[in-house]
């Protein structure tokens, strides 16, 4: 494969990584992020950070299943490939909903995932991923709950 064919297949498959992320964790599926990060990932909430995969799966489950349903959305994706190395990342949408708040059952929030990975034999994987919030609207108890 020449390089050019292998960049866009490296971008394509991160692309794919990012997108496989957000079904997962949309889905219930939090065993799937075994295999989406190494082992020492380190991953930064909005509500703190990690190193250890089992707290940040315990961590996404404690904040999406309270949610009657969530809905995350990926675009304008970007990778910079430098050997085994990337810095990558993508914009995002995530729309949650819990039936039944008086104040309203919707909350939205929009930012930017920045990731870093790594070339590993069975794929790229996170090997750090960062999430900045740019905005938010609707009702947030749908989220933070008092």
């Amino acid at each position: 494969m020449d390089a050019r064919t292998e960049e866009i297949t490296d971008k394509q498959r991160i692309r794919e990584l990012q997108n496989h992320y957000s079904y997962s964790i949309d889905f219930g599926k939090y065993d799937n992020l075994d295999v989406m990060f190494t082992p020492n990932a380190t991953y930064n909430f909005v509500t703190g950070s990690t190193n250890n995969i089992k707290t940040l799966k315990r961590t996404i489950r404690d904040a999406l299943s309270p949610l009657t349903t969530s809905q995350h959305t990926n675009g304008n994706q970007w990778a910079e490939i430098e050997g085994d190395l990337a810095k990558a990342g993508c914009y995002f949408t995530v729309h949650m909903y819990k039936e039944g708040l008086a104040d309203g059952e919707h909350f939205e929030m929009g930012g930017r995932y920045d990731d870093e990975l790594v070339r590993t034999a069975d794929g790229w994987r996170f090997s750090k991923r960062t999430i900045t919030i740019l905005w938010s609207d609707g009702n947030p108890k749908v989220r933070w709950q008092d």
